[in-house]
């Protein structure tokens, strides 16, 4: 623990001493791009988190990323974060386009001083749930992608700017979505295809593991999973707890894989697949939840979803990826005109995906085989 105290002490030392960019004033208007690779095999690293002040992003399949910021004189570095690598702090300046960012993984091992069981560290996140979540409601800016694929072709592509009503842990109230700007593109028909009712919705998505009243983290529900401690690693200089867990008994709907930071014991990333007995569409799904850390709460920051079955002897996927790009605090619910019932089918045709398209939203970029389907 005093090893990490003084590597948090020297970042914060080397981060004060960043000058300010010249010609740079408060508020400006920034757009930062690149692309983010691992430094031990050169690949790009995918959905790494991309964080400034409260504002985030993530990359995508690519390694790449883009990304509109307002500058704070007080926040000249833009950090990036991936669990078992060391976090990267980029100084801004006049020019933030085309970065090059290599992460190191953490090739320290990492030993427990006090030795604690899975079980209790899922206890430990029970009861430290009402001071690690958010206290009030918040209002989130976010972007939706959702695709519909082959392993060679493309079928269907739709995306979306979301404002989203995000009530408290504490309220009663339901997430509501309004969407501001979407588009989508099909690439085949779409009824020739033997899928379930997919409408591309993100009400599911935004209801994270931390919140749900069914949750396999919930008190009442631990007792149906048998969960074991891998052990530790690491992410953005904290220690985090890696635990697996697996059916106990008929109760249980899922098996996977909970990052937890040992400190706050809060929720940093989840990845579930949901048991798939019982039915004969599905033949894999997944789900990965991530969470960010801002001023001691955590906020849910980005939502996949994969489901994947078999069409004719071919493997069929679906994809829906969500992130939250900015939030504020707000004090009353806000009056959101168009929001969207879970039977809407809101994404308009779309005859032009340009990146300009999104003006100065926040967006993901697409990846080689969204870029290929649209060139064709």
């Amino acid at each position: 623990m005093k090893r990490l105290v003084l590597i948090s002490v020297l970042l914060l030392i080397a981060i004060g001493s960043q000058a300010n960019p010249p010609n740079l004033e408060e508020g400006t208007s920034l757009k930062v791009s690149g692309k983010v690779i691992d430094q031990s095999t050169n690949e790009p690293l995918a959905f790494a988190n991309i964080i400034y002040n409260h504002t985030g992003t993530t990359t995508n399949l690519q390694g790449e990323f883009v990304f509109q910021i307002n500058y704070h004189r007080t926040e000249n570095m833009l950090f990036i974060k991936f669990i078992g690598y060391e976090t990267a702090a980029i100084p801004l300046g006049i020019d933030n386009t085309n970065l090059s960012v290599t992460l190191t993984p953490k090739a320290e091992m990492l030993e427990e001083v006090v030795v604690v069981t899975a079980d209790q560290v899922l206890k430990d996140v029970n009861n430290y749930h009402q001071i690690n979540y958010e206290y009030s409601d918040q209002l989130l800016s976010s972007y939706y992608k959702e695709t519909l694929s082959t392993s060679k072709d493309c079928i269907y592509l739709a995306e979306g700017i979301f404002d989203i009503y995000y009530p408290t842990i504490y309220s009663k109230e339901k997430p509501t979505i309004h969407a501001r700007k979407t588009r989508k593109k099909t690439f085949a028909l779409l009824d020739t295809l033997e899928m379930p009712l997919i409408n591309g919705h993100a009400t599911d998505m935004i209801d994270g593991i931390t919140r749900r009243t069914d949750s396999f983290i919930k008190k009442e529900k631990l007792d149906h999973y048998t969960f074991t401690k891998k052990g530790l690693t690491w992410y953005d200089g904290r220690e985090v707890f890696q635990i697996n867990f697996e059916p106990k008994t008929k109760k249980a709907d899922c098996r996977g894989i909970i990052y937890i930071d040992s400190e706050s014991k809060a929720v940093i990333r989840t990845e579930y697949q949901p048991i798939l007995e019982g039915q004969n569409f599905w033949k894999k799904v997944k789900w990965t939840e991530e969470y960010k850390e801002v001023n001691n709460s955590w906020y849910i920051h980005r939502v996949s979803y994969l489901g994947e079955w078999d069409q004719h002897g071919e493997a069929v996927t679906f994809e829906a990826l969500l992130v939250v790009t900015d939030f504020e605090t707000i004090a009353t619910k806000p009056e959101l005109t168009e929001a969207l019932t879970k039977n809407d089918i809101f994404f308009h045709q779309a005859s032009s995906f340009s990146e300009n398209f999104w003006e100065d939203f926040n967006y993901i970029k697409l990846n080689e085989k969204e870029k290929l389907a649209l060139g064709n």
